[in-house]
């Protein structure tokens, strides 16, 4: 009996395991570097959630593909891992020429904006970013992101005194919390999001944006396909409004869904 029950466990662990293996054709390694990004990303207790988690569970739930989270500690660590091959997709990228010398880049799947957050107690001077970069202002980012002409000459040089680069958003706002730099560019939901939690009471939208833009996903060209990148455009597309209402103001003011930064 005791033979028997050990053959019928064997058995359904390897049916599992084939069940699992018949629905996924290929395991896409999404890399992620923000591990605190609400209401985009955030990781608790070994679990990955938030809004891009929403939409690329949305998107690939009864697909041929399986999704496998890698995590990095910086995003230039993780383009250098896409492009090797290490990492088959990236998530909120801006196409570039440079990029897409090595990944492709799949039909945008949300509008992007890039926006700066000031102190409150600074005084709101507006204007374009080129003039608040010329004054010598001082910026907190994220070295791997993409903030439009007016940050790409700046960002060339990364030991630049202007700029102050922070994987991670809560530091960056915690840097404009204390009034150690004058500006953070964060993309505009994200810093809401942060201002809504309230810990952050001092930090205000300054009423200028470095940059607009849709973003994609970064697929790796050694890893992945051009048939690979149809498949997912063609998700895209079936799930366009889907994705339209996930990612608006609405639904990411729901910071109760998201742990406490």
């Amino acid at each position: 009996m005791k033979h028997t029950k050990s053959l019928l466990l064997s058995l359904l662990v390897v049916f599992l395991a084939f069940e699992a293996s018949a629905k996924c054709s290929k395991t896409l390694r999404i890399g992620i570097n923000e591990t605190l990004w609400p209401p985009y990303l955030s990781r608790k207790e070994g679990n990955v959630f938030g809004l891009e988690i929403n939409a690329l569970n949305t998107l690939f739930k009864n697909s041929s593909y399986c999704l496998k989270y890698v995590f990095y500690p910086t995003s230039a660590r993780m383009l250098a891992e896409l492009k090797a091959g290490k990492v088959d997709v990236l998530m909120a990228a801006t196409k570039t020429a440079t990029r897409a010398k090595f990944a492709y880049f799949t039909k945008p799947y949300r509008q992007e904006v890039m926006a700066l957050f000031q102190h409150k107690d600074k005084p709101k001077i507006g204007g374009e970013v080129e003039s608040l970069i010329i004054a010598g202002n001082t910026f907190a980012l994220n070295a791997g992101s993409y903030y439009g002409i007016a940050f790409e000459k700046l960002i060339q040089d990364f030991y630049n005194d202007q700029l102050v680069h922070l994987p991670n958003a809560a530091r960056r706002f915690k840097m404009l919390s204390k009034k150690r730099v004058d500006y953070v560019v964060e993309d505009k939901l994200a810093g809401e999001y942060f201002i809504q939690t309230k810990e952050y009471t001092d930090v205000i939208y300054s009423g200028t944006d470095a940059n607009k833009t849709p973003v994609s996903y970064m697929l790796s060209k050694v890893s992945l396909t051009t048939a690979d990148l149809e498949s997912i455009n063609q998700l895209i597309e079936a799930h366009k409004s889907v994705l339209s209402d996930l990612f608006s103001s609405s639904a990411a003011s729901d910071t109760h869904l998201y742990p406490k930064i």
